[in-house]
């Protein structure tokens, strides 16, 4: 029989580790909870490694891409066929000769014979981890251990089909004002670089006297037809340095750090994040992970360095014994519902459903969000573009009008 090291806590908070035989990661999990413990941390020992995959294997999986609605459709149809009593191998090998992207059924089919070989099916899935997020596995290897793999995979992909929900709604609410933002620079464009320089040209053959107003807009078209590559050149450089200083650790957190901080945008991001973390750690917990290790998962799903960085602070005091909601209220990023709702599921033990409740709550805000940013974006980007259409066609007419009273 498997066993387990775990670490707990008990009502007043003392933390008490300990050795303990049990089949699986849940039975210790129910057994320290009937004793009135809440676990903290559960490590198997002598876990059985894993048959790494070939070297064309490994290749071919470098280079694939499996994108979100795949893996869904994927997990929904795993799950069907799992609760229809299908064996694993036999779903793999189903489902990878139906799958049109060949990336995908390769990986399929090494996970498939990995499990031929006597591995389990969460370990197979972790040689994957570009397709296979940690989370992904973590929840597999709970439903493997409790016997539910049919329903946690459903959960799974229940949750995927969220983000791919959540991602259609930012893409829609920000399509329109993109398609205007494209709009408003073309048209911007066209009348400085193009249009201006041909009346100029037009008002210098007559030799009239320009307007003060007139002059200063055929100035900045003259100073951007002369600067534009000088300033493609700086927007390149510009560019560059930002890709090379997101590549390092410290200025991807402090680029994280500058997005959370944009007008709008920043709240919006940040929660999505908060969204996905309180989802993702509820799923964990209701599926037997315990906390520790749920943080650490959790924490690579923010997709943001700075949220990632404090959840793993959080993680750090709750391994030295505090609890998560005391650990959270230490850090500004974490709104004061997120840390009072984790603080009331430690106090009652129901700590996955305050979370599942506060993962609808920045659903529904990050909906109201999208639709302040389109009812306030759209009408500044007609507005603004209006206002210099307008602008040049009165330094236009101008001129014209001056000519036509000067002829009479």
């Amino acid at each position: 029989m498997p066993r387990y090291q775990y670490v707990a806590r008990d009502k007043s908070g003392n933390r008490i580790e300990g050795i303990l035989e049990a089949t699986s990661n849940v039975a210790i999990i129910t057994r320290l909870r009937n004793q009135n413990l809440f676990p903290v941390d559960i490590q198997t020992i002598g876990e059985k490694e894993t048959v790494l995959p070939g070297k064309k294997e490994e290749a071919v999986a470098k280079k694939g891409r499996v994108n979100l609605k795949e893996l869904a459709i994927f997990t929904r149809q795993a799950s069907a066929m799992l609760a229809a009593g299908v064996s694993i191998v036999d779903v793999l090998g189903d489902l990878s000769s139906q799958t049109s992207n060949r990336y995908f059924a390769f990986i399929l089919q090494g996970i498939k014979r990995n499990i031929q070989e006597g591995n389990n099916f969460s370990s197979s899935l972790s040689k994957y981890p570009k397709v296979f997020s940690p989370l992904y596995v973590a929840l597999v290897r709970a439903g493997e251990e409790s016997g539910n793999l049919a329903e946690v995979l459903a959960e799974i992909a229940s949750n995927l089909e969220d983000q791919l929900v959540l991602r259609s709604k930012v893409r829609q609410a920000l399509s329109y004002p993109s398609v205007v933002f494209v709009f408003f620079l073309a048209v911007v464009s066209f009348v400085f670089l193009f249009l201006l320089p041909k009346f100029r040209e037009i008002f210098q053959s007559f030799g009239a006297k320009l307007p003060r107003f007139t002059l200063i807009i055929l100035g900045i078209s003259q100073f951007l037809i002369t600067a534009l590559p000088f300033i493609l050149l700086f927007l390149f450089i510009i560019f560059i340095t930002l890709f090379l200083f997101n590549k390092t650790p410290s200025g991807r957190e402090k680029i994280d750090r500058l997005k959370l901080k944009f007008p709008l945008f920043g709240p919006l991001m940040l929660k999505v994040s908060l969204a996905r973390f309180s989802n993702s750690f509820a799923t964990l917990l209701a599926g037997g992970v315990p906390i520790v290790s749920a943080l650490e998962i959790v924490s690579k799903t923010s997709g943001n360095r700075v949220i990632e960085n404090t959840i793993l602070k959080v993680r750090e005091g709750v391994l030295k014994g505090s609890l998560v909601g005391a650990e959270m209220r230490r850090y500004r990023i974490f709104p004061v519902l997120l840390t009072r709702m984790v603080a009331v599921g430690e106090e009652t033990g129901r700590m996955e459903e305050m979370l599942q409740r506060t993962s609808k709550f920045f659903r529904d805000e990050v909906d109201a969000t999208l639709n302040i940013l389109s009812s306030i974006i759209e009408p500044v980007l007609i507005v603004g573009l209006g206002v210099i259409v307008g602008t040049v066609v009165i330094a236009i007419y101008l001129p014209i009008f001056n000519l036509a009273a000067a002829m009479k």
